[in-house]
């Protein structure tokens, strides 16, 4: 597979920051910040994230906690999906009640 290079212009005030790293660790820290990003636009899924940036889904999870980044989404839809669940097995649980009765 061939690989894409950009040019990217970095703002010169950025530079103190990035003392001391080298090519390689700069392109890996604007892929995982260019991950996390997209992520949280939701332009990419949590998995194409990770994959984008060269980690495992469980340590770009951690990368997420560790910047304080929700990585799950608890939607009103799931809400509703583990309401009518909860509702469904407690119904069940009463009919096995009343069998044993």
């Amino acid at each position: 597979m061939e690989e894409s290079k950009a040019k990217v212009e970095i703002n010169p005030e950025f530079l103190p920051f990035l003392q001391g790293k080298n090519a390689n660790s700069v392109d890996e820290d604007v892929n995982l910040s260019l991950a996390m990003y997209l992520f949280t636009a939701r332009k990419l899924t949590l998995a194409r994230a990770a994959e984008l940036c060269g980690k495992s889904l469980s340590d770009f999870i951690q990368m997420l906690i560790d910047h304080n980044i929700h990585w799950a989404v608890y939607t009103e839809e799931h809400k509703k999906q583990d309401d009518e669940t909860i509702e469904f097995i407690l119904k069940e649980d009463g009919k096995q009640n009343e069998s044993n009765m």
